[in-house]
């Protein structure tokens, strides 16, 4: 039996990790809005859809994001409804030291928008 407990502790202890992360993009002012995205820290690795999330003024509208794209110095998010037939709003930000600070687009209007880490 000790055996059998040494050996699965091992083997746990030697799967890869799978750590997650996330960014959070607020509007200021009034009828905020606030897109939130999670994803695997992994080479290609996609959003994970359970954690995207758009709120226009504490409601929640549901979505998918079919296209995004982030790196040390963009990022750029496209966010539909769940069946990809009608945008819903578009984010484009740039690095700014520890944020991304760029505009949203919703509705026909754009706003200014600043992404952290979450």
């Amino acid at each position: 039996m000790r055996t059998f407990i040494v050996l699965a502790a091992g083997l746990t202890a030697a799967a890869p990790a799978s750590a997650t992360g996330g960014l959070t993009c607020d509007t200021a002012g009034g009828h905020p809005l606030r897109v939130s995205v999670g994803f695997a820290h992994t080479p290609g690795a996609p959003l994970l859809k359970e954690t995207v999330r758009l709120l226009d003024n504490g409601r929640a509208i549901p979505v998918s994001a079919p296209q995004w794209w982030l790196d040390n110095d963009e990022l750029r998010l496209v966010l539909t409804d769940p069946h990809a037939l009608r945008r819903e709003a578009i984010v484009k930000a740039r690095r700014n030291g520890r944020t991304y600070d760029g505009n949203i687009w919703r509705g026909g209007k754009r706003r200014w928008v600043r992404c952290r880490e979450s």
